[in-house]
């Protein structure tokens, strides 16, 4: 199984057996808020986890479950997911409250771009934050994204932002993840 490892994180396609945490994450509304989108129930989170792995399968990368070194927690996850609207792909990470203020955000995320940039040879990856989540969008422009626009689909309210492969090679690649296995 191909897995992506930091110096604290395990990033790893969804299996089955991640299901129940999975679901337990997107129905919960304080990590919704965050993110624009309702609190999802079991069959919604069935179709988001199924349409996942579908893409993973397809592409070979994608959302990827993020899992803490030293004990396997899910902390999350974190990835790329295809957005017709923008016609390419655009980062997406979510953690669970108590993992929050430890830095794994910014870990997953570069690790992702890493991934995203060198094995998978992208030449741009886009990314969306609600204007109020200041950590996210912190974490955006720690790792080199440039905000382009202050609305998605025409709502105002979010951030837009968008990272190139060049920028990501002329300064934001640095800690790189360990590596891929």
């Amino acid at each position: 199984m191909k897995r992506l490892q930091t110096e604290r994180l395990v990033l790893r396609p969804y299996t089955e057996t991640d299901f129940n945490a999975f679901s337990k994450m997107h129905s919960d509304p304080v990590l919704k808020a965050n993110t624009h989108a309702k609190p999802m129930n079991r069959l919604q989170a069935r179709n988001l986890f199924e349409g996942y792995n579908e893409a993973f399968s397809k592409d070979g990368f994608g959302m990827w479950n993020v899992r803490r070194r030293d004990d396997d927690q899910y902390a999350g996850e974190c990835g790329l997911w295809y957005r017709t609207e923008l016609e390419g792909y655009s980062l997406r990470y979510i953690l669970q409250k108590a993992q929050w203020n430890q830095g794994f955000s910014i870990e997953a995320v570069r690790a992702v771009l890493a991934d995203s940039f060198t094995q998978h040879g992208l030449e741009c990856v886009h990314a969306i934050a609600m204007h109020h989540n200041n950590r996210s969008v912190r974490v955006l422009e720690r790792v080199g994204f440039k905000q382009v626009s202050d609305d998605f689909r025409n709502v105002l309210g979010f951030n837009r932002y968008k990272l190139t492969n060049k920028e990501w090679c002329a300064g934001y690649a640095l800690p790189p993840a360990r590596g891929v296995s």
